[in-house]
């Protein structure tokens, strides 16, 4: 096989015999620097509000429960925010008119809790509640700025220059406002409720952010509900079934039996709930006692109960 000695000095090339476009887009993504600048030409040119600000269609308001500002972004605000913003841009594409006012909140526990994990115990002791305030206020804030750029960075759409804060006086006014249109309304009164308490916290807690060890095992009660009147249908149903006599005469005897695991709840009940989609039965036991109960829960009401049901209906 003989070399071609003018191989290596042949300065020909393939792709000079391509018809390619001439243009200055880059071949190369390099997102790195790219993205900076696209988003600071959508910023300087406000194409992410006059884009949406500009359609002539029907307003669109998505509700957006704000972030608190008590550390840095992860993947949950990641999955939190580009998600709504799909559905913003979806939007602004079908010619709705959109504006998105990012928020943040800026009270509560979270940003309590960050604050005093920063501070030594000699400044924990020392400090009361005005300081507190005064240093989750400036910690909430460096949080804000440093949330709203990475938002940013992730080519979010809103009006970054205008966002509510719920630190902001004019915000905080207007909740008093508010309240104070619920009170006079005789929305607002003082009654008992238990409530569960965090001792290290100091802090009330809600039901969503107790967290049980993997052994706990919740308690749970069985109640009867004496029926002091029937609803005229459930009467008429009675009737058809030979029972309006029992109805008349032993409506002391009558009882809708309900399952609890929240029994300290009890002495504030106020009603007892059915569900449409459930088939309920009659049943009386042996003390001539009648109860209503879900017919799919037979078997173990009578094996928690221990005792036998005569199905009336």
């Amino acid at each position: 096989m003989s070399e071609n000695k003018n191989h290596k000095s042949s300065k020909f090339s393939y792709k000079d015999t391509l018809n390619l476009l001439k243009t200055d887009f880059s071949m190369r993504a390099n997102s790195v620097k790219r993205e900076p600048e696209i988003q600071k030409f959508w910023s300087e040119n406000k194409i992410d509000m006059n884009l949406g600000l500009t359609n002539k269609g029907k307003n669109f308001t998505l509700h957006d429960g704000p972030p608190y500002a008590n550390g840095p972004l992860h993947m949950g605000h990641a999955l939190n925010k580009v998600l709504k913003d799909f559905i913003n841009k979806y939007k602004i594409l079908k010619g709705y008119r959109v504006h998105f006012v990012p928020g943040w909140d800026c009270h509560g526990l979270p940003i309590e809790l960050k604050v005093l994990q920063k501070l030594k115990n000699e400044e924990r002791r020392n400090l009361d509640i005005l300081g507190l305030r005064q240093k989750a206020t400036e910690y909430a804030k460096k949080q804000i700025y440093s949330q709203m750029e990475g938002f940013k960075r992730w080519a979010i759409w809103g009006d970054w220059e205008n966002p509510y804060l719920t630190l902001k006086k004019n915000y905080e006014s207007a909740q008093i406002e508010v309240f104070g249109k619920m009170f006079l309304k005789g929305y607002i009164f003082r009654g008992l409720k238990p409530v569960h308490w965090s001792p290290s916290s100091r802090t009330a807690l809600a039901e969503a952010e107790l967290e049980y060890p993997d052994e706990h095992f919740s308690k749970s009660v069985y109640v009867s509900f004496r029926i002091t009147s029937f609803p005229k249908h459930i009467e008429l149903k009675l009737e058809k079934n030979n029972f309006n006599k029992h109805v008349s005469k032993n409506i002391g005897n009558y009882f809708i039996l309900i399952w609890t695991t929240t029994p300290w709840t009890l002495p504030a009940n106020e009603a007892a709930a059915v569900n449409p989609k459930v088939i309920y039965v009659v049943a009386s036991d042996d003390d001539e006692n009648i109860f209503i109960f879900a017919k799919d829960l037979l078997e173990i009401v009578q094996e928690k109960l221990n005792k036998e049901f005569q199905l009336i209906i």
